[in-house]
């Protein structure tokens, strides 16, 4: 038996579409080209420190045990484009150098990993017996334990193991949280602005602390137990403050709700953007970083009102739609 969704929440939806706007902006200001701007730097790492965390959560919030049809849908939505994309870009590899690496087929591309580790999450609250998934402190705690020990372990990029592990906590307290309130009260809204503010002085004055903050390979020292269990406690309350932060309109709650085109669009039109903007030699300034980051979202907010939009990636809808 398949668990069912309670109402779904349109603020939630429109805090996946900011999300999704810093998605952009981390992916962008954290290109090589920006590297010699500072202010660029400061801002994607201020990004990294929770929004991952915070995508992870509400994944985890939005993933429920369904029935065999309905998981093996809801998987092939994701595998769907992930298999596209990185088909397009090994062959893209193989093109110019002539051959492509058993590793490199089953190592996702770029973004693609968080499809791969959705996957993985989904697979395992599908398959954990109801007596584990039941008990909560348990699974908590055992999610908290395996993420700090991943990073000692020998797993990186290869099938997103390290990224599946390290961000697992995160899904499992979205899944544990559904019916919990997850918004503060709005007359906290000044407080919350105030101190996403101060948490830029983080990496502005203490970016060592950060560590890996992709979380994609193993630790390189010691340091990097620490520097994950800082980024735990410092994400939540960022988290907290950016969803007390976050607009919500009946134009951003329907964006959300693209979250899956959004995060694939954008990776793309970043891949080939950037490729143009050093060939015709674009200062690499943050005023760049952000037009481009302005640019490509309103690009594919522009975009989501043509037809057939969410069908590009996943093209198999196309033939349910011709069948009608």
């Amino acid at each position: 038996m398949g668990e069912t969704p309670t109402f779904r929440d349109d603020r939630i939806d429109s805090v996946k579409y900011w999300l999704m706007i810093l998605v952009i902006a981390g992916h962008v200001f954290s290109q090589d080209y920006f590297s010699e701007s500072q202010a660029c730097t400061v801002v994607w790492k201020w990004i990294y420190m929770f929004h991952m965390p915070l995508f992870v959560f509400i994944s985890g919030r939005f993933s429920y045990r369904k029935d065999k049809n309905g998981f093996l849908k809801s998987i092939w939505k994701l595998l769907e484009p992930l298999i596209l994309v990185q088909f397009v870009m090994c062959l893209l590899d193989f093109a110019s150098t002539g051959f492509v690496s058993f590793g490199k087929i089953l190592t996702p591309w770029w973004v693609l990993w968080y499809l791969l580790s959705l996957t993985f999450w989904r697979l395992i609250i599908q398959l954990l017996p109801s007596k584990i998934l039941n008990n909560d402190g348990i699974v908590l705690f055992a999610t908290f334990f395996i993420s700090l020990i991943a990073g000692f372990l020998p797993f990186n990029r290869f099938l997103s193991i390290q990224r599946t592990l390290s961000f697992l906590p995160f899904f499992f307290l979205g899944y544990y949280m559904k019916e919990n309130k997850l918004f503060i009260s709005d007359s906290y809204r000044p407080l919350s602005f105030v101190f996403l503010l101060l948490t830029i002085s983080i990496p502005l004055f203490f970016p060592n602390i950060l560590g890996d903050l992709n979380q994609a390979v193993p630790y390189s020292s010691i340091k990097g137990l620490f520097s994950r269990m800082f980024i735990w406690m410092i994400s939540i309350p960022m988290s907290l403050a950016f969803m007390n932060l976050c607009p919500n309109t009946r134009w951003t709650s329907q964006q959300g709700r693209l979250s899956l085109q959004y995060y694939i669009y954008h990776a793309l039109i970043i891949y080939f953007l950037m490729f143009i903007v050093e060939k015709i030699g674009v200062p690499p300034s943050f005023l760049t970083a952000i037009i481009i980051t302005v640019a490509i979202a309103l690009g594919i907010g522009i975009a989501t009102r043509l037809l057939f939009f969410c069908a590009f990636t996943n093209p198999s809808t196309l033939f349910r739609y011709n069948k009608h």
